[in-house]
C-alpha cells in the first residue's frame, strides 16, 4: 500500500500562520515515508495562502497549495451539496486534520482510496483506525501516521534545514564575538490575552544583558511603539530582521537567526514555531492550548500559565528569569 502512494491531500482547518508552519515538519516526514509524491495543501485561512505567501521559503517543491475551494470548505451544510467539479480529483491518501464530524463527512466526498481522519477517534477513517484522543496537532497527525505505516516516526529529532543563502544573511547580521538571546514577544491575535506585560519583560531583557548578552527582539517593524520603548529603556537592544536585506525577510531567516541564538523565549505565537525549528533551547510561555500547540522540539521548555493557575500579562520578570534561569547555564 505505501508503494502506491503517490498522491496525497492535507486538509487543515487551522487559519494562522502558526497553525500552518507547524505543517514544515509533516510535510518533510512524508517527503521521507513515501517516494516521489505529490502534496496538495488546504487550509481554512481565510485565502492568505500563508504557503504562497508568507511561508513560501519553508515549502518543499512538490507541495500545492489549493485555492479554488470556496471558504470555510467544509464547515458549511451547503458544501454537501457543491457541484462535482469541488469531488473530482481521485488521492491515494487524504488526511483530514480536523476533528468536526459534519467537515469530515463534506471530506470525505472527494474521491480517496486511503482517508485518515481524526473524527470520532478515527472511526470515520478509511480503513477505520480507532485511537485514543490526541489534543496536539503535530503528535496526532503522526500517530495516525504511524498507525497506516505500522512503524514509528520520530517527530522530534525531525530536523529542517534552510537555505545556504539565509544561515548567510543570518551569519551578516549576527557577530560571533557577541553572544545573543532571542525575543517574540506579540500576539498575532490582539483580542487575547497572549503576551507578557511590555515592563516586564524590558526588565528581563535588562537582566540578560547584565550578564553580557544582547537582547535581540523578533519584531517586525510596523510595531513602532512597542520598538521605541523597548530602545528607550535599552539602547542595546538588537532588532537584526530590521537590517535584513528585504530579499530575505521571511521565516526561513528567522530560522536561521535563531539557530545563532544562546536560547529564545517566545509567547504563543507564529514566530515561537520558527524558532523552534531553529535547534535552539527555546523557553515557550503558554496562556493556555499548550497541550495543542507547543513546539515539538528536543530543547523546547513549556510554562503553562493556566497549568500554575496563572495569567501571562500578571506574569512578573522575576518569574520569567527564574524559569529561564532552573532550567539553562548562563
Amino acid at each position: 500500500m505505501k508503494k502506491k502512494i503517490k498522491s496525497i491531500l492535507i486538509i487543515n482547518t487551522g487559519g494562522g500562520v502558526g497553525d500552518a508552519i507547524q505543517y514544515v515538519k509533516l510535510f518533510k516526514i512524508l517527503n521521507k515515508e513515501f517516494q516521489k509524491i505529490k502534496i496538495d495543501y488546504y487550509s481554512t485561512d481565510l485565502n492568505n495562502f500563508w504557503f504562497d505567501n508568507i511561508l513560501k521559503s519553508l515549502k518543499p517543491n512538490n507541495v500545492n497549495v489549493i485555492k479554488d475551494y470556496p471558504l470555510h470548505f467544509g464547515f458549511r451544510i451547503k458544501h454537501f451539496f457543491l457541484k462535482k467539479q469541488y469531488f473530482r480529483k481521485k488521492y491515494d491518501l487524504i488526511i483530514d486534520t480536523q476533528t468536526k464530524i459534519r467537515n469530515t463527512l463534506i471530506y470525505k466526498k472527494i474521491p480517496h482510496k486511503v482517508f485518515l481522519s481524526f473524527s470520532a477517534r478515527g472511526i470515520l477513517s478509511n480503513p477505520i483506525i480507532f485511537q485514543k484522543k490526541q489534543k496536539h496537532v503535530q503528535k496526532r497527525f503522526v500517530e495516525y501516521l504511524e498507525n497506516f505505516l505500522q512503524k514509528k516516526i520520530n517527530l522530534e529529532t525531525t530536523k529542517i534545514n534552510v537555505k545556504n543563502k539565509y544561515q548567510n544573511e543570518a551569519n551578516r547580521l549576527i557577530n560571533n564575538k557577541n553572544k545573543y538571546i532571542g525575543f517574540s514577544i506579540k500576539a498575532g491575535h490582539p483580542t487575547r490575552i497572549k503576551e507578557f506585560d511590555i515592563n516586564e519583560i524590558i526588565k528581563t531583557a535588562i537582566f540578560f544583558k547584565n550578564k553580557n548578552y544582547v537582547p535581540t527582539f523578533f519584531l517586525e517593524e510596523k510595531h513602532k511603539k512597542i520598538i521605541n520603548k523597548i530602545t528607550k529603556k535599552i539602547p542595546e537592544a538588537y532588532f537584526p530582521e530590521h537590517k535584513a536585506k528585504k530579499e530575505f525577510k521571511n521565516p526561513a531567516l528567522v530560522i536561521a537567526l535563531g539557530k545563532k541564538m544562546k536560547f529564545n523565549i517566545s509567547i504563543n505565537n507564529g514566530v515561537m514555531h520558527m524558532l523552534a525549528l531553529s535547534e535552539r533551547k527555546i523557553f515557550c510561555f503558554f496562556d493556555e492550548n499548550s497541550e495543542k500547540f507547543k513546539p515539538i522540539a528536543k530543547d523546547a521548555l513549556i510554562y503553562d500559565c493556566q497549568k500554575l493557575n496563572k495569567k501571562i500579562n500578571l506574569l512578573k520578570s522575576k518569574e520569567i528569569i527564574k524559569f529561564i534561569t532552573n532550567n539553562t547555564k548562563l
